[in-house]
Formats: C-alpha cells, sequence, structure tokens
C-alpha cells in the first residue's frame, strides 16, 4: 500500500504504539498523518499474532500496567475495542525445594503466606508495599511533566531510586524467598543485577502503572497485546490519520536547518512539516538522520548510550498447565493466574547477572512467566495452554560468540529444564515452542540490541538525562521508549511528542 499523498502536515515513522499515539493526538488537533511502518502490521513490541494455527500470542510484550488513563479516554480506547482486566493472584513464587509463596489483593491470605516463610515478614511486607507505592506513584506524577527537568523529587525519593532494588527490599524483607519475589521489578528488561545502583528506580519504574485502577496493578490485556495497538490505530484513523504498513523510511531529509521529508526504502519521498520518530535514539539519530547524526549532541550522548539487551522471550504451546509439585494438579488454580517466578534469593538473581557480565549468558537466569489463557481460554484451541516466558540474562553481544540456531535452542533447553525442576510434567506438556532472543527482537521489532525500553531504565539514563521529546533538528521529535519518561507500553513519550510538535508549530493549542 502506497500513501495517498506526496506531502502531509505530520509524518510518523514507527506504528508501535507510541507512534501510534502521536498520530492519534495529531490527527483529533487537525493535522493532516501519515503513519509510515516498515512491517506488515502495527503494533511494534506490542502485537498478537499466530505462530500456529489456532493460537493467539503477545509475541513480545505481554501484560499491562502502564497504559495512561488520560491516553484511553482522550482517544477513546475502550470504544475502538481496548479492554483489559487485572491479573490476580498477582505473584507465584515456587522453587525446587517443595517452597512457594502465593500473593494477591487479600490481605489476610498474603500474611498467611507469608508467615509461613518469616512471621516478621507480615508488617515488613506491608511497609514495603507502601514504600513501593509511594515511590511508583511519585514516578507516575513525574512522567505527566513534558520536560523533565521540571521534575521534582525529595530527597527520600531521590536517594532510593540512585540505590539498589536489593537495598530496598531488605530494608523490609527477611526471607529469602520474599525478597527475590519482591527484587524482580527493578530487574526486568535490565543489564544490571539486583545490587547494581539505580535497580531501584527500575522497581518503581515497574509500579508506576495505573491504568487498572490501582497504583502499580499488572494485568492482562483481552485478546492480547495487539489489541492495544489496534485500539490506538483505529483511534487514529478515525480521526484522519493514515496508516501505511510495509513501507520502511531509510532517512530523514533536510533543507535550511530543518527537517523537510522522509525518503522511504523504495526511492520515494514524502514532504511534511513535523516528523516523530517511533525509533529508537541509535537509529534516529545514526540511521534516519540526514544531517542530524553529524549533530554533536546526539552524537556524543550516543557514546554512552546504554542499550545492550539481554531479554530472551520464550512462548511455550502447552498441552496442558504446569503441575507443579508444590501445588500439584493441572486444573486452572489461582497460581496458574499469577506472575511466576522460581528465583529463590536476591544472591541467585544477582549471580544470574554476574555469569552473563563474565562472559556468555546465564545457566540458571532470571525468569518471569505469565499465563493469559486461564483467564481467556479462547485465545488457544481447546484444552490447550500458552506460556508465555520472559527470562534473563541473555545478552545480544554474547561473550562466547554470536548468536546461531543451536544457541537459542540451548537458552531455551535451560528455561524449560529449570521449570522441569518445579513442574516435571512440562517437557512432555509443550507441543510448540517460539524463541525470540535480543538478535530476533531486533530483527522483528527493530529495537538496537533487542534492548525492549530504547535504552536502559536506570537513573543515569532517566527523567532529565533521557532524550527529550524535540530533538537538536527543528522539525524533528522522538515519540519512542527512548524518550521521557521511558520504556513499557505506557504512550506517555507518544504525548508528550505529538504536544510537543503542536506547539512549536503553533498549531491548536497543546492537548495536554
Amino acid at each position: 500500500m502506497k500513501p495517498r499523498a506526496a506531502a502531509y502536515d505530520a509524518i510518523v515513522v514507527g506504528a508501535g504504539h507510541n507512534g501510534l499515539v502521536s498520530a492519534a493526538y495529531l490527527a483529533k488537533a487537525g493535522l493532516r498523518t501519515l503513519v509510515l511502518e516498515r512491517a506488515e502490521v502495527v503494533g511494534g513490541a506490542a502485537i498478537s499474532e499466530q505462530p500456529w494455527p489456532g493460537w493467539t500470542v503477545s509475541a513480545a510484550s505481554y501484560v499491562c500496567s502502564l497504559l495512561h488513563p488520560q491516553i484511553i479516554e482522550d482517544l477513546e480506547l475502550r470504544r475502538h475495542g481496548y479492554e483489559a482486566y487485572l491479573k490476580s493472584p498477582a505473584a507465584f513464587t515456587v522453587l525446587p525445594d517443595g517452597r512457594s509463596l502465593l500473593l494477591g489483593r487479600d490481605a489476610a491470605e498474603n500474611a498467611r503466606e507469608i508467615a509461613a516463610h518469616d512471621p516478621r515478614d507480615v508488617a515488613g511486607y506491608a511497609a514495603f508495599d507502601a514504600e513501593r507505592t509511594r515511590l511508583g506513584s511519585a514516578l507516575a506524577d513525574a512522567f505527566m511533566v513534558p520536560d523533565a527537568r521540571d521534575v521534582r523529587l525529595d530527597d527520600a525519593t531521590r536517594a532510593a531510586f540512585e540505590g539498589s532494588a536489593a537495598d530496598l527490599v531488605e530494608r523490609y524483607i527477611h526471607s529469602d524467598i520474599l525478597q527475590a519475589e519482591s527484587v524482580n521489578d527493578g530487574l526486568i528488561g535490565t543489564y544490571a543485577g539486583p545490587r547494581d545502583p539505580g535497580t531501584g528506580y527500575v522497581l518503581a519504574f515497574h509500579n508506576a502503572g495505573r491504568a487498572h485502577g490501582v497504583q502499580g496493578a499488572w494485568g492482562f490485556v483481552r485478546g492480547g497485546m495487539g489489541a492495544i495497538s489496534r485500539a490506538i490505530a483505529a483511534s487514529a484513523t478515525a480521526a484522519g490519520a493514515e496508516i501505511v504498513t510495509g513501507a520502511p523510511v531509510e532517512r530523514v531529509r533536510t533543507a535550511g536547518g530543518r527537517a523537510t521529508g522522509v525518503v522511504l526504502a523504495d526511492g520515494s519521498e514524502i514532504a511534511a512539516r513535523i516528523f516523530l520518530s517511533n525509533a529508537d535514539p541509535v537509529v534516529t539519530f545514526g540511521r534516519l538522520g540526514d544531517g542530524i547524526a553529524e549533530l554533536d549532541a546526539p552524537r556524543e550522548r550516543l557514546k554512552a548510550w546504554r542499550i545492550e539487551g539481554v531479554s530472551l522471550k520464550l512462548n511455550l504451546a502447552l498441552g496442558e498447565l504446569p503441575d507443579y509439585t508444590a501445588r500439584p494438579g493441572t486444573n486452572p488454580q489461582p497460581h496458574h493466574r499469577a506472575t511466576i517466578h522460581i528465583a529463590p534469593s536476591i544472591d541467585y538473581l544477582q549471580r544470574a547477572h554476574d555469569e552473563a557480565r563474565a562472559g556468555g549468558v546465564s545457566s540458571e537466569p532470571l525468569i518471569e512467566c505469565f499465563m493469559q489463557t486461564p483467564t481467556e481460554p479462547e485465545l488457544v484451541p481447546p484444552g490447550k495452554h500458552l506460556l508465555s516466558i520472559f527470562a534473563q540474562y541473555f545478552p545480544y553481544h554474547r561473550g562466547d560468540g554470536p548468536w546461531t540456531d543451536a544457541n537459542r535452542e540451548q537458552a531455551a533447553d535451560s528455561i524449560v529444564a529449570a521449570l522441569a525442576r518445579v513442574a516435571p510434567n512440562l517437557p512432555n506438556a509443550i507441543e510448540a515452542r517460539q524463541i525470540l532472543a535480543p538478535p530476533d527482537l531486533e530483527a522483528k521489532i527493530g529495537l538496537t540490541y533487542g534492548h525492549i525500553f530504547h535504552g536502559e531504565l536506570l537513573t543515569e539514563q532517566m527523567l532529565a538525562k533521557r532524550f527529550g521529546a524535540r530533538t537538536p533538528l527543528p522539525g524533528l521529535y522522538l515519540c519512542g521508549s527512548g524518550a521521557h519518561p521511558g520504556g513499557c507500553v505506557s504512550g506517555i513519550p507518544g504525548l508528550h511528542a505529538a504536544n510537543a510538535a503542536l506547539d512549536d508549530a503553533r498549531e491548536p493549542a497543546a492537548i495536554a
């Protein structure tokens, strides 16, 4: 499909969820808006696909928390098909020695579960939960400040952000199993261990969501994560935006010191006054830019930009539910609906990181699992289930050589083996598997080095230290996760970029 015109008011490069949010706001403001997407489907990492007949799989991103309520309302996403629900229970940690821990929304049930491991942690966990909720709420407010230089944090909050996730957790909690469950949010998508500085910020970041009306709660999107992207795309097109897939952009044209057009892979050129890049900063400044790559500001920042992906996604088609030795049965039970962890301690998770840093990959990796099929059986064939696994640390640049088909399979085997130690039926229940190592995330979605957040969420690259919506090239804006406030499926970078572009163009007043 080709664009319908040779010129537009605004062009959005990339139809990830943030690019689609930008397009929707720009179109609502009356701008003739074009979205150009290199893939054949919209959504970027927020996609649902069918790798096997009859199976709807959230191939990359898999749960939702940070999609901002204002965006949901402004873009009327529910009217366009968006529906999400809380994941309940919240977390299930299960270990090979027979111990387990199931946490949900019921305080009395949580107290019984926690007291079985250490009675002191009943009060300690309540205090920790209150603190991470406070920190998450502070970040949620900061996210909506368009210019992160205007964010003001008190000293205690800033110290928690600059410290480690382990320090934050160990301040309140004693038992190894609860410490490991609580620290996990400080590690997701991050090439750092739980004792490394800045992971306190990552923990707070993953508790900043309000999409479900509960601070920090996570949930599933009915129909899979692609339903978010489809709803935003429908809102954008309803407002008049044009979305063209299968249209890779090679570079942004410049003239007179500002962006003036894009050049597609087929050589065609399209002019506009405003350009928003949903690509990460490395792609935007280093590959798309026509002149901007030589500007000192982005060039110097990119030299130090940390963007080494360590996340591996493994989707398993199962013939039956995992049968956990600690809580037996293949009939659907509450723990099958929770986030599943198998890490026994903070030290275990630190070793997983340190092993990758020393060369190679983690032999005993961080493993986080989700199952949406117990609550949405229609996503898969009757009687089947999907186990969605997020694992670390599997660096893009392996110390033991490049990624190959053989070591992809080896990584998946190590993850399955770890799960088999807590659910012995799992290996024989697997009917198919989809492996997305960091190079696959780069090739499939366009994530440089497979980094799911367009760059680390550690404090050295967040708030005022992250890229802003405005770039040094007039007319070009960053609307992806590399811009403030950062990654996850929030839509906020897309909102900020649209507002910045509208303000600068002196078009209708900014929307937020």
